[in-house]
């Protein structure tokens, strides 16, 4: 599979794209203005604890508190493990997640126990503040690095599940076992795979130093203070995304081709010779076709070659995508059609997912298949499909109503809505009164005022399509009405006004 890397740089915001096999599967955006928080590291100071959720409320200096589990307090588990602590979202979970789920609440100290309101601690955000949710944050600081995360917090040593062969586990994690210092643990991470002690532990040295630089920071901040900010968007691709598989890393930016080139010659020099320049003229997204990609993935349609289509609709915390056959009409019955449009729907619900990084719990409808032998296909196919998805999925069998349930980690916002926003006249819903509900909601306002208020006469001041349809289709109900209520009804056009907009004024 060829794999390649655009980086996009302005002033006002970095954009990464990873491109497979000539389309772009996966899009990273920061903004100057909203530059992300995960890995920023805070001396910040508790608000709130509230035992009921086993939880508190962390003031670490931005508009909205942390939301701080008592699980990833310090000390708050016997063996001192962290289910949580997420500086890296691909390496640091698998080692934590060897812990039992059920096991390890159970084995929590109550919040009122571990914290007290305006204590002061040292924080990290492991999750971006998503909708209306602030930051998830840790008090279990993880650094990672090239091959390893340090967790100064912690005693222990682990190695991401995505390492293959045992003999390669065994070799990795007798070098972290040597190499790690008294007081702090470590996760072996992927792309440590084949490296040697020597490396891991310059690795290890550089992570130590970075953590006592954050350790002094502290003493001398104010509480919401930042101690530490991870690195910025194109090194933080660099540092986690870049593997055997990525060929080629085209810049388009020259002073961040130069960033990039000293940060992989002093942590990943195998990188530094797949790096380029891009100097061309034409945006480098426009080249590869992503800013197109972009604009078809901010759409709740998106067609599929054979003239089906699947459509996609986001909720607060669940996606419902429904596959239709659409014109597609060339295979001999309805079973066949239907196995042949999911397969193909399969492949562009993962690349969808990617794209637009939806997580939280997504409902696949695919159309139906009576045969157990197709529904077994499209599963498999769907499974395949996910293992290049970096993020987490969970996956369910076909329900008996046809419909295929998964789990995607939700991460940072979707692009959706970091590209987007509410629209005001119909708040997300799609969907706007019409022009006659309009005409009846103005007619039983006319009324009320009338009613209220004594007057000769009442004049309507509204947009000249509202006024149109009065005068035009509801003239007559218009006259019932100046006869029910004996006034005279008058009309004024403002195009200033939306068209579900309107005055009505007593003379």
């Amino acid at each position: 599979m060829s794999t390649e890397i655009l980086v996009n740089v302005a002033p006002f915001e970095t954009r990464i794209a990873r491109i497979e096999n000539g389309m772009a599967e996966e899009l990273y955006v920061e903004r100057t203005r909203g530059k992300g928080l995960r890995g920023n590291v805070y001396w910040g100071k508790v608000q709130r604890v509230i035992p009921g959720i086993q939880a508190a409320f962390v003031d670490i200096g931005l508009d909205k508190s942390g939301f701080l589990y008592a699980g990833d307090v310090p000390g708050a588990r016997k063996d001192n493990v962290s289910l949580e602590s997420e500086a890296d979202e691909d390496e640091n979970k698998d080692a934590s997640e060897e812990v039992n789920d059920e096991q390890y609440k159970q084995n929590i100290a109550p919040i009122g126990q571990l914290l007290k309101e305006g204590q002061e601690m040292l924080v990290q955000v492991s999750r971006e503040p998503i909708s209306s949710k602030g930051p998830r944050i840790t008090g279990l600081v993880s650094l990672a690095g090239r091959y390893l995360v340090f967790l100064p917090e912690l005693d222990h040593v682990g190695i991401a599940r995505r390492l293959e062969g045992d003999q390669e586990r065994e070799r990795l994690l007798a070098i972290a076992e040597s190499i790690k210092t008294e007081k702090g643990g470590l996760i072996i991470r992927t792309v440590a795979e084949g490296h040697s002690q020597e490396e891991l532990q310059q690795d290890l040295n550089f992570l130590i130093r970075l953590w006592e630089d954050i350790a002094k920071r502290k003493k001398t901040s104010a509480p919401g203070s930042m101690v530490h900010t991870e690195l910025n968007l194109y090194l933080k691709v660099m540092r986690d995304f870049v593997d055997d598989e990525v060929e080629k890393i085209h810049i388009d930016s020259k002073e961040a081709y130069n960033s990039m080139k000293k940060f992989a010659k002093r942590f990943m020099p195998e990188v530094s010779k797949r790096l380029y320049y891009y100097p061309g003229d034409r945006p480098i997204f426009d080249v590869y076709g992503v800013e197109e990609e972009v604009n078809k993935a901010l759409k709740r349609e998106v067609p599929l070659k054979s003239g089906g289509s699947i459509v996609i609709d986001q909720a607060e915390a669940l996606i419902a995508i429904d596959v239709n056959s659409g014109s597609f009409v060339g295979s001999r019955n309805l079973e066949e059609t239907g196995f042949k449009t999911n397969l193909e729907a399969v492949h562009e619900i993962v690349h969808q997912l990617r794209l637009r990084n939806l997580g939280g719990i997504i409902v696949i409808d695919f159309i139906d298949m009576q045969d157990k032998e197709n529904q077994n296909k499209v599963m498999e196919v769907l499974e395949e499909a996910l293992k290049r998805d970096k993020t987490k999925t969970c996956i369910l069998p076909f329900t008996s109503l046809g419909l295929v349930q998964l789990t995607r980690k939700r991460t940072r916002d979707s692009l959706g809505r970091m590209l987007q926003m509410e629209c005001t006249r119909c708040h997300s819903t799609g969907l706007v009164k019409s022009m006659q509900t309009i005409c009846y909601q103005l007619f039983r306002e006319i009324v009320a005022e009338a009613r209220a208020y004594p007057s000769e006469k009442l004049m309507v001041i509204a947009h000249p399509s509202l006024i149109d349809l009065m005068l035009g289709e509801e003239s007559e109900m218009v006259s019932q009405l100046e006869g029910f209520l004996g006034k005279e009804i008058s009309f004024k056009q403002d195009e200033k006004l939306e068209p579900d907009r309107y005055e009505v004024v007593l003379l």
